[in-house]
């Protein structure tokens, strides 16, 4: 019989990118784990055609897990809290990355777990992702080490001293990812717009972000730096950053972006 160490409950867009981000780094193999959805996402069907667990309901296969990733709606944790509860061993760490959900309301349900509530992104699945971290007093060293090792193996991981942070998390780099792809389509719409056909807007807009965010990643300075290299005196981009940079421009709306994205991660709570 397999060695079932990792669960997974939700294997939509956020956990079939971890899924696809363990597997593909070699941190877990697909046979390591379980994953509960009635529905599974496009990367949770392939970990599964090679190898990995599908039940479509909590049952007493789970009863040998050392990890479990809660990947969920939030609001689906009180239908499974009793299943769940049942059959998961009181070993078993705790991870979830439920929008707005607290360490205190987990506790509720999961009592003497040791809980971990995290924030990843969707870059995770090819290994680029960001993912910060707060933790309950019972998370113990080994389990620190396995959390580290989970979400390194897909990114960058950060522990935070305060829960109420990753609300600000939430907003800057759980959701950052639209607000870039978003900026992506804007780009190609104004080059439509003046001119270029949709398949030629469609390549210079993705790969003027592609190109930028490496030179980014690769350089030596910092944006503020790296914008003014670009930018020459009355020039064309001094042109455009007055609008950018003015009163009501990207500043402001970049702000009221985060702070919505905020406001409703909180509300949740």
């Amino acid at each position: 019989m397999c060695n079932r160490t990792h669960l997974i409950i939700g294997a939509g867009k956020m956990g079939g990118a971890l899924i696809k981000g363990w597997i593909h780094s070699s941190v877990l193999t697909p046979e390591q784990i379980v994953i509960i959805d009635p529905n599974p996402g496009e990367e949770a069907l392939k970990a599964i055609k090679s190898g990995a667990l599908h039940l479509k309901t909590i049952d007493k296969k789970i009863r040998n897990i050392r990890t479990t990733i809660l990947a969920i709606k939030p609001q689906k944790i009180d239908e499974i809290s009793i299943s769940l509860g049942k059959y998961l061993p009181q070993k078993s760490l705790i991870i979830s990355i439920l929008a707005g959900t607290k360490i205190q309301k987990l506790q509720e349900i999961f009592k003497t777990h040791a809980i971990v509530r995290a924030m990843p992104n969707t870059p995770s699945s090819i290994g680029k992702g960001i993912t910060c971290f707060a933790k309950n007093s019972l998370v113990n060293t080994n389990q620190i080490q396995e959390i580290m090792k989970l979400f390194q193996a897909v990114g960058k991981v950060y522990e935070l001293d305060n829960e109420i942070l990753i609300n600000t998390i939430t907003g800057i780099s759980g959701s950052g990812p639209a607000y870039l792809f978003y900026l992506v389509e804007t780009l190609e719409l104004a080059a439509i717009e003046n001119g270029l056909s949709k398949d030629i807007a469609s390549i210079i807009a993705r790969e003027t972000i592609i190109g930028s965010a490496a030179l980014l990643e690769n350089s030596s300075y910092t944006p503020s730096e790296l914008r003014k290299n670009v930018t020459s005196p009355k020039g064309t981009t001094e042109a455009a950053l007055k609008i950018l940079m003015g009163k009501n421009g990207l500043e402001k709306l970049i702000h009221d972006t985060v702070d919505a994205a905020i406001k409703r991660s909180k509300n949740l709570e």
